[in-house]
């Protein structure tokens, strides 16, 4: 079986601690100074046997926090109430918390019951008990007990293994977590943490990242039960003894993580639920302590578009924190308020980003608690840059399967390169491309085609969604690659009018300068025309390959081009080399123009330059 985690629960001094002691054999007050007080003031942890650990938590008011710490990663509560005393204030305020974190199940030990008056009274308190988490639990099992006498103790136990075998272990993220409550050093072998794997397993020898931190460091050694193992998974109680990592960098409220899977935040969505029993209103932007795992983090609650939230309130908001920690999507927690401290509610991680460009009041409201059409919301919210299936399982803090089960639910689109997609953001790209060629074609009506680098910065899709956009719009006819840019099937460059002479005295005035290079600011200085005019009509006689662009803004004629050429030709088939001097009386070019032309005819392939001499190149 999976290994099973049972948190305590109860008012201080009602026995908690003797009970487990009677249980395990264990004394969980591990400080000296629980000891002295004779009170749990930090977790405690025995063992029932092989597969299950009992978690002993404070009872007393003042140390809740590490009460919730301890309950964040339990699977059953045992709740102690004592029989002397009945249901205490304590008692009900970690109920409140066994609620908040959705706790299934709970077995209830009236303790001390060798001081109850008789066995009338210990019928009151049990009927006040179901009263009590009637609602709560999926089941309440009520067992009388007294570690003075050792009645109920053994039938308290069995009951406990009986349940722990049926414990159904939350559903596993598919790599590995450890949320860490406990951190110390040991001589020779430096730092260690321990804690309960909530998802995924750990081997000795593997790398974690240890957040939020941001650190890696190497599993030296691992323990469970006391005993060295490779390896635990989830549900396992651990000892992890890190490599690389001082223990001043690691705390209650750190995360052991599998590389790459998590991140540090510091702020995320999430839906509350506020307690029925708190007495104030929560305000936008009070300040609340967050109880998230392990970990306590101080933070704002930014309600969305509301001042307040009374009793008993279901919202999404936002939670900006005060310092960095770890949360992943679908996490629980507890929110309780600055001073005095009392449990005000709890909630659910919805997410841990906010896409860019969206109104966040609205877009926070109206992001659904169901995990499948929270993703659906999410996608359509990314419809200029949707995300690959791998991108999503990372900003979900899940596996890519998840991702795959969430896409056939909501019967999304995929492409080959598994960009998720609807049709809805289909066409809606499909539309921007469009409108924004059809833009630049009206704008520059002589370009036969828009750089595909200018049509991502205007378009504002990502460029592997337009790269696969543009390829589904290529075979469907409605653009088409020209030269190195892209057009519109429908775009055509006509030459009209004034702008049909212009080309025509360009044209030429490029053929009669023969083997001369000119430039564009030759040709607008000749035709009393502005560059940019010039530039277009010389892209348009470029694209109907009548010339040629020999370096940058420098052009000649595609006829002398192959005159040149075959110059080149000719002079091989007599010589086996050529230098500047033979190029310059083959061309009657000055060295000014020479040398560009020389290292032209390198790139085409019809030189081979070596030192000052040159070649036949491959393309002549």
């Amino acid at each position: 079986m999976a290994h099973v985690v049972i948190g305590t629960a109860g008012h201080i001094d009602h026995g908690k601690t003797a009970l487990v002691k009677a249980l395990t054999g264990t004394d969980t007050d591990r400080l000296a100074e629980e000891q002295a007080r004779g009170m749990t003031i930090d977790l405690g942890f025995a063992f029932l046997n092989d597969n299950v650990t009992i978690i002993d938590v404070p009872g007393h008011e003042k140390f809740i926090r590490n009460m919730v710490a301890g309950v964040s990663t339990i699977h059953m509560a045992m709740l102690v109430v004592a029989a002397d005393d009945g249901i205490m204030p304590q008692t009900r305020e970690h109920l409140q918390i066994l609620k908040l974190l959705n706790i299934p199940q709970c077995v209830v030990a009236i303790t001390k019951t060798d001081l109850a008056e008789d066995e009338e009274w210990l019928d009151l308190v049990e009927l006040d008990i179901r009263e009590l988490t009637d609602g709560i639990f999926k089941s309440v099992d009520v067992i009388r007990t007294s570690v003075n006498t050792g009645v109920g103790i053994a039938e308290l136990k069995n009951l406990l293994e009986q349940k722990a075998v049926t414990i159904q272990q939350s559903t596993d993220r598919g790599f590995f977590r450890l949320q860490v409550d406990r951190v110390f050093s040991m001589a020779g072998f430096g730092t260690v943490t321990t804690g309960t794997v909530i998802s995924g397993d750990l081997k000795k020898g593997s790398t974690v990242d240890v957040l939020p931190g941001n650190i890696k460091a190497k599993v030296r050694g691992i323990q469970s039960h006391g005993l060295d193992v490779q390896s635990v998974q989830q549900g396992d109680r651990a000892a992890v003894n890190l490599s690389g990592v001082d223990k001043e960098k690691v705390f209650r409220g750190s995360e052991l993580a599998l590389p790459g899977k998590l991140k540090s935040i510091k702020k995320f969505t999430a839906h509350i639920q506020l307690a029925s029993e708190m007495k104030k209103e929560l305000k936008h932007h009070q300040r609340v302590r967050v109880h998230l795992g392990t970990a306590e983090v101080l933070a704002r609650v930014h309600l969305s578009g509301k001042k307040k939230l009374p009793a008993g309130s279901k919202e999404n908001v936002n939670l900006d924190l005060e310092k960095s920690t770890v949360a992943a999507s679908g996490d629980r927690f507890v929110l309780r308020t600055y001073s005095p401290m009392t449990t005000i509610g709890g909630g659910t991680v919805l997410t841990t980003f906010i896409p860019k460009g969206v109104k966040v009041s609205s877009w926070v409201s109206a992001l659904d608690v169901d995990p499948v059409q929270r993703f659906g919301q999410l996608v359509d919210s990314f419809s200029t840059q949707p995300h690959t299936i791998s991108a999503w399982a990372l900003l979900n803090q899940c596996t890519d399967e998840k991702v795959h089960k969430w896409i056939t639910k909501l019967d999304l689109l995929t492409t080959e390169k598994g960009i998720v997609f609807t049709h809805k953001i289909l066409d809606e790209s499909k539309k921007i491309i469009v409108s924004t060629l059809n833009t630049f074609h009206q704008r520059k009506p002589l370009r036969r085609s828009m750089g595909v680098d200018i049509l991502q910065q205007e378009s504002r899709l990502s460029t592997i969604w337009l790269e696969e956009v543009v390829a589904m719009m290529k075979k469907e006819g409605i653009v088409k690659f020209v030269e190195s840019g892209l057009a519109l099937t429908s775009h055509k460059v006509e030459l009209v009018g004034s702008t049909a002479e212009l080309s025509r005295k360009m044209e030429n005035n490029l053929t009669e300068v023969g083997l001369t290079p000119v430039t564009t600011a030759e040709l607008s200085q000749k035709f009393n025309e502005n560059d940019k005019r010039v530039l277009e009509v010389l892209h348009v006689l470029k694209g109907d390959k009548k010339v040629s662009e020999i370096e940058n803004g420098t052009w000649m004629h595609n006829e002398n081009i192959a005159k040149l050429r075959q110059a080149l030709i000719n002079h091989f088939n007599q010589n086996n080399e050529m230098g500047v001097t033979d190029f310059k009386n083959i061309t009657a070019l000055t060295r000014k123009f020479a040398i560009p032309m020389l290292e032209y005819c390198d790139k085409q392939g019809w030189t081979d330059r070596s030192g000052n001499q040159r070649s036949k190149g491959d393309n002549l």
